[in-house]
């Protein structure tokens, strides 16, 4: 599954080509591969390459469908090297098997995370689990409170500030500061996004769980100053989204995280973020 995975996907990504990518991708990991190809193309950038050389996995313990399972793949092609977290799903009998949840670690070998271990086959985690540190679905609602609010939020002491926490809170912070700085009104929030949550048993009695977290940013120009975006991997994003490289009137955008959380047993610790990946889906302004 991972060697068909990662033969038509390394295709998709040298052709910036989204129906090849849609034949082994479904839902956010799709998304998120069709806002980069969009933008990589009109930057005339090269998509990386992925080469995997080793993985972990679980296959839970599932009746019904949807069916899914995760390889936790060490990418070589990555510098340095970095782990993706694969989630793979079956909507139906029959149905290809796609990546609908691709985040990745910069733990790239050893244990999954430290304390953290899944058997081959283990529990499927209830969305309603509240003998975890919090249940696996409301783990994106309290991570978008935390996010927004910091420490004002009832939330935030539920998760570790960890560097992945502190990067997503920072990317809400940071776009307050420089629109507000420079004379634009608006806001910056992190939402839970409109995707599934899959979760698995820990060896320990924890979860670890797949979720996608939005971040909403809406600004409009009360003064003259001109606001540009760029990137270090994905260089002038405004322009990739086909505006023009400075906006001067309005600006609205949504910014989707995957991520991978650890939800330890209640009364054992916090939340910890292992896993994440971040690229805009939509940008719209002038």
């Amino acid at each position: 599954m991972l060697k068909r995975y990662l033969s038509a996907i390394s295709q998709a990504n040298t052709k910036l080509d989204r129906t090849r990518a849609a034949r082994v991708e479904t839902g956010s990991a799709l998304q998120i591969h069709s806002a980069q190809y969009r933008v990589y193309r009109r930057n005339d950038l090269h998509y990386p390459a992925v080469k995997y050389v080793g993985a972990l996995g679980a296959a839970p313990m599932l009746t019904g469908y949807p069916r899914w399972f995760f390889t936790a793949a060490t990418d070589r092609g990555s510098q340095p090297a970095t782990r993706d977290f694969l989630l793979f799903v079956q909507e139906r009998s029959g149905a290809p098997w796609r990546v609908t949840y691709a985040p990745f670690s910069s733990r790239a070998i050893g244990a999954l995370a430290p304390g953290v271990d899944v058997a081959d086959f283990p529990a499927v985690v209830a969305a309603g689990d509240n003998l975890l540190a919090t249940p696996p679905g409301k783990v994106a609602a309290g991570l978008a409170s935390a996010v927004t609010q910091g420490s004002k939020s009832p939330s935030a002491k539920r998760f570790a500030q960890d560097s992945i926490f502190q990067t997503v809170r920072a990317r809400v912070v940071d776009n307050r500061s420089a629109y507000t700085g420079n004379d634009w009104a608006g806001t910056s929030r992190a939402v839970a996004a409109s995707t599934p949550v899959f979760a698995v048993r820990t060896k320990s009695g924890g979860a670890l769980v797949w979720f996608g977290l939005d971040l909403l940013h809406s600004y409009r120009n009360k003064g003259d100053t001109h606001m540009v975006w760029d990137t270090e991997t994905a260089g002038d994003m405004q322009h990739g989204f086909g505006l023009p490289s400075e906006v001067t009137s309005s600006i609205t955008r949504q910014e989707r995280y995957e991520l991978v959380a650890y939800l330890p047993p209640k009364g054992k610790g916090t939340v910890r973020l292992l896993a994440s990946r971040w690229f805009p889906l939509s940008v719209r302004g002038s």
